[in-house]
């Protein structure tokens, strides 16, 4: 059952890759929080009250429900819809995406004696994750985009860290979580800011930003 809910987190990568609507990324960051849940809850057995109750606020309330619904608003404030403007064309980000990911399942059923002591498919498709992630930000034009895709890598740690640990220690996904909250925070602004001044999304027009000069 576990193998099946990350085969469908690897998935929603490849989703991600072929779709130029911001909306349906912003949908995809919520199936993902929504799996790593189901995934943590399957795992609960043995697992301390604290540690429960934890897992899920980050997984279902953090992941699944704050971070998109925050998204969703500057989608709106911002009035942005689609990224068409990736370096490449979105056929070849999901052909090369699949291949990232098909690489990871290969690494999911490979022997290896040295990683027996570690989840190889949760790390894997971890693993798949991240570097898709930050392959999509290196090609994509669009700062909501980028601001997505670095949530999904964010995303492939947090399953890394399932796949290395049977139980992670809080105080580690506090300081995750208080990476992620000040990032978003600051982005969402930044985003806002920038659309306000410049009245578009493209990356290639923060060139434009410089320091003024004030005369006294």
């Amino acid at each position: 059952m576990v193998n099946g809910l990350v085969i469908l987190f690897g998935l929603t990568m490849l989703y991600l890759s072929a779709t130029s609507r911001l909306i349906a990324h912003v949908k995809i960051l919520f199936v993902q929080g929504l799996l790593l849940f189901l995934i943590c809850a399957l795992g609960f057995n043995g697992t301390s009250v604290g540690t429960i109750v934890f897992l899920t606020f980050e997984t279902l309330f953090v992941k699944a429900i704050l971070i998109p619904w925050f998204l969703n608003k500057v989608l709106k404030k911002t009035r942005s819809n689609r990224d068409t403007d990736a370096n490449i064309a979105h056929f070849y980000c999901l052909f090369i995406s699949s291949l990232i990911l098909f690489a990871g399942f290969m690494f999911c059923i490979a022997d290896i004696p040295s990683l027996a002591m570690i989840n190889t498919f949760c790390f894997g498709i971890a693993l798949s994750t991240i570097i898709i992630s930050l392959w999509l930000i290196t090609i994509k034009r669009n700062i909501l985009s980028n601001v997505i895709e670095f949530i999904t890598m964010e995303n492939g740690i947090f399953l890394l860290s399932l796949s290395v640990a049977k139980e992670m220690p809080i105080l580690v996904n506090i300081g995750v979580l208080l990476d992620v909250f000040i990032a978003i925070y600051i982005l969402g602004l930044f985003v806002s800011e920038i659309n306000s001044e410049l009245g578009d999304m493209e990356i290639a027009h923060l060139s434009d930003l410089k320091d003024c000069e004030y005369n006294d």
